[in-house]
């Protein structure tokens, strides 16, 4: 229940700034400008190392993908069987988890990049499709001219 109430506090937030930003961008739109190649292949290079890496295993890189501060939110049913949004406050016990957790069906994962968008050249967000399974809204954030993944959002998808 803790988890439910800091994700419906950080949705208010979120949802608050929305509303401010909208009023903002009336008279001054935020332009979204194609991402650089540098970028964008910077980008990539976490996207993918998030995605080979969980399915790897790989603690290296993983924590290489992700900021040490970067959390995880997501779509899940509750054992009444209602959706709910789930929250990991702590990507970096996620990563543990996932790195110590064997995945024999790794090589055979799938995965595509679907949509990058940067704006102000320091924040991203990537749409990624995870074979049939989930859809991810990644967060990306540059620091000290690299790109990190600051948070995910995910959903399965619809059979």
């Amino acid at each position: 229940m803790q988890y439910l109430k800091l994700a419906l506090a950080g949705v208010a937030v979120v949802g608050l700034s929305a509303c401010v930003s909208v009023e903002a961008n009336v008279t001054e739109p935020i332009s979204m400008t194609a991402p650089s190649f540098s970028d964008r292949t910077k980008i990539k290079a976490a996207v993918m190392d998030y995605f080979e890496g969980q399915g790897q295993g790989s603690f290296e890189r993983l924590d290489r993908a992700f900021n040490d501060d970067a959390s995880m939110f997501g779509v899940t049913i509750n054992d009444d069987g209602d959706e709910y949004l789930r929250v990991w406050p702590k990507m970096s016990d996620v990563i543990v988890n996932w790195s110590e957790t064997p995945r024999p069906d790794a090589p055979a994962r799938d995965g595509e990049i679907m949509n990058i968008d940067v704006a102000d050249g320091r924040i991203a967000t990537v749409m990624f499709r995870s074979a049939d399974r989930f859809y991810d809204a990644l967060t990306l954030v540059k620091i000290d001219g690299e790109w990190e993944i600051a948070s995910k959002v995910f959903v399965r998808q619809t059979p």
